[in-house]
């Protein structure tokens, strides 16, 4: 009778342990998207800054940090922001300059893929690389 009172309580514990580090693991996966969305937001501010005084043309990561539009996190290529990689384009097209912004989990991490760019329409893919006609993030 102790003994079955014994491993039903190991059980639930158990239970409880495993419950509460999954919970843990998806507040860390939320808190770590809710980075990179924010950072994305922050530099689709800045490039729109960044354009209204360079003739209507977008900035690198570099050039917008230099310029003072976005802090020295932003500083590199492809700049990491809480396990997510962020990646910049900017050129020019047939309608005019543009930037894409994307952030993926880094190495092998599970996560959702974001993208912005001039339209500031945050987007989300769950499986690959987010693009501009991926459905819109949920707020």
């Amino acid at each position: 009778m102790y003994r079955l009172a014994a491993l039903t309580i190991l059980i639930c514990f158990s239970l409880s342990c495993q419950n509460y580090s999954t919970g843990l693991q998806q507040s860390v996966a939320h808190a770590d998207e809710t980075a990179a969305t924010g950072a994305l937001r922050t530099i689709a501010t800045a490039q729109q800054t960044y354009a209204l005084s360079n003739s209507g043309n977008y900035g690198t990561f570099q050039q917008l940090s230099e310029s003072g539009y976005l802090d020295s996190r932003f500083n590199a290529e492809n700049p990491v922001i809480k396990d997510y990689v962020l990646s910049v384009e900017v050129g020019q097209d047939s309608e005019g300059p543009f930037f894409r912004c994307k952030a993926d989990p880094s190495d092998n991490k599970a996560g959702r893929h974001f993208y912005i760019d001039q339209s500031r329409m945050l987007r989300v893919n769950a499986t690959q690389p987010a693009k501009a006609s991926d459905p819109p993030a949920q707020p």
